[in-house]
């Protein structure tokens, strides 16, 4: 029962930081959409900065993710992909011991 009531607890305290989380961005009048302000993200701020300084302007990379869902399915791909190899070698990787181990605590 007492493990019982710390997972409740937990919960309500996960639930409850998670909705004040989304009040705070549903209701501010600031939401981060990603405009470029004074706190912008680094490609601006620095790597085209420093880019702009040697002569090297911008260009489009070769692999462009940022179009549709590109970029959500690779990681998509890669997460599958990492979850059947964990998955096929789980066994390995939790309970059995390797042979180097099982021969050493025989003999």
């Amino acid at each position: 029962m007492k493990s019982l009531s710390k997972i409740i607890a937990t919960g309500i305290v996960v639930v409850f930081v998670a909705l004040a989380v989304w009040g705070w961005l549903a209701l501010s009048g600031q939401v981060p959409e990603g405009a470029e302000g004074p706190w912008g993200g680094v490609d601006v701020n620095v790597i085209e900065k420093y880019a702009v300084d040697a002569g090297r302007e911008a260009r489009e990379p070769f692999i462009n993710t940022d179009q549709g869902d590109l970029l959500l399915f690779v990681f998509a791909l890669g997460g599958a992909v990492g979850g059947f190899v964990g998955g096929y070698y789980w066994r390995r990787l939790v309970t059995e011991k390797s042979g180097k181990e099982k021969s050493s605590q025989s003999g």
